[in-house]
């Protein structure tokens, strides 16, 4: 019986993608970094509390009536975490986990070695879960954006600061799997399957010649492979200072806030091929590190709020005011040996609107961003409406529940629930939202001081 397949150089398309993941996008949106903004559908620019007011609007601090020793209204948080990450990027990652692509591999030495109807069958089964992970992902956004980290805010009479310290991390991009790439995947589970079943080697062989070199052995036509993803990322660590001053204008409760920050960004981009040879997902992910390149910067978030009959609020803000580019580290061409050009990820300015309703018990609120964000490379840009409420029973228990839309029609719309509880000096809020091809969950822990 002729060995049909021969060892082969590693196929290692998913673990190319996840390896990528591993260093945690869609276009950067505004942003959520807390459980209450998650489960109200991201809407906190308007009717955000003191303690979520450095992450959304610094003029928030200032809407505080007491001295803050009367108050007790100041917040510490820690732990404070968000992940949202898409369907695609979780198929990847279970696939990585699952390690089709070393499964594959071994499966593949051992028909060579015995070159029985199940060894055949297990290359089969194989190749199927990979095609299928790769059909699963393909043309998708492979997004993760999670943010983890603590704040302290206190607000006093009429003005407030607070204090923060967190990393978000965003990465993506879109799997561009080919026809070619699809069909190639099939000849081979097509192929097995008919040894499996108790077909004639020699006969299958034949029928597949494009597969089969002259020795009778599987021909490596994974270099051929043209599938790629272009995949960008950025880990955002920032050190911000938030302050706010309220002020009186015709009877109108107006503040006004700054949250000035450190930024470490650590920026990452890089072109994924299906084709490379890499002989493990580490080895994946050491290539795509190589292409980080690390930046400090200084920002600002930019925030003016407006009250109104004393429950309802307008405000207006501007998240990094000052646009950024980063460039990211570009390995030679394998094949000229000439240095490749740096690529870059962007991080824009973002506006945001915010109408809301704030109540003793009861709370709404409608956020809206003003323009399109940019894309960090070349994945789908988004532009959010969010709307989330809150009602408060017990003056302990908060119950939440949001709704968040893309105007561009690229992403799918999310819902969102959560609760928050206080007992004594301690609070803890939870979230989680889903939609379409998304996921989402938050948790914070604070205490009152």
């Amino acid at each position: 019986m002729h060995a049909f397949f021969a060892r082969r150089s590693c196929f290692k398309p998913v673990a190319l993608l996840v390896a990528s993941l591993g260093s945690p996008a869609f276009a950067i949106t505004y942003g959520i970094y807390d459980s209450r903004a998650l489960a109200m559908g991201g809407a906190a620019t308007a009717i955000g509390t003191h303690a979520q007011a450095a992450f959304y609007n610094p003029a928030l601090l200032a809407f505080h009536e007491e001295e803050e020793e009367a108050g007790r209204d100041g917040r510490v948080y820690l732990p404070n975490i968000v992940v949202q990450v898409s369907d695609g990027a979780e198929s990847a990652i279970d696939a990585v986990e699952d390690e089709l692509d070393t499964q594959l591999s071994s499966a593949i030495d051992n028909f060579n070695d015995a070159p029985v109807q199940t060894s055949a069958a297990l290359i089969r089964d194989v190749a199927t879960d990979l095609r299928d992970v790769l059909d699963d992902i393909a043309g998708k956004d492979l997004s993760v954006d999670s943010f983890i980290g603590f704040n302290i805010s206190e607000p006093s009479n009429r003005e407030g600061g607070g204090f923060y310290f967190g990393a978000r991390a965003l990465a993506g991009g879109v799997a561009n799997v080919s026809d070619a790439d699809r069909a190639l995947l099939g000849d081979y589970i097509e192929s097995m399957g008919q040894i499996a079943a108790g077909a004639d080697p020699v006969a299958v062989a034949a029928a597949y010649p494009h597969l089969v070199n002259s020795r009778g052995q599987l021909r490596d036509l994974t270099r051929t492979l043209t599938s790629n993803a272009d995949v960008s990322a950025l880990i955002v660590s920032e050190w911000g200072m938030a302050m706010a001053k309220q002020f009186e204008v015709r009877g109108h409760a107006i503040a006004i806030g700054v949250t000035p920050k450190l930024m470490r960004v650590d920026a990452f981009r890089d072109t994924a091929d299906f084709n490379d040879s890499l002989d493990s997902v580490e080895e994946a992910g050491d290539e795509f590190k190589d292409t980080r390149e690390t930046h400090l910067a200084f920002n600002a978030d930019l925030g003016i709020a407006a009250t109104f009959a004393e429950h309802y609020r307008v405000s207006l803000t501007l998240k990094d005011a000052f646009k950024k580019r980063f460039s990211t580290k570009q390995e030679a061409d394998p094949e000229t040996g000439e240095p490749e050009p740096d690529l870059k990820v962007t991080l824009s300015s973002r506006a945001r609107m915010g109408l809301g309703y704030v109540g003793d018990k009861f709370s709404v609120g409608l956020d809206y961003d003003l323009e399109e964000s940019t894309p960090m490379a070349t994945e789908a840009g988004t532009q959010e409406l969010s709307l989330g409420a809150e009602y408060v029973l017990f003056d302990s228990l908060a119950l939440r529940a949001g709704y968040r839309n893309d105007q561009t029609g690229m992403h799918e719309n999310m819902s969102s629930a959560g609760v928050g509880y206080r007992w004594k000096r301690f609070v803890v809020d939870v979230a989680y939202a889903s939609g379409g091809d998304y996921r989402a969950g938050g948790l914070q822990l604070g205490w009152t001081f």
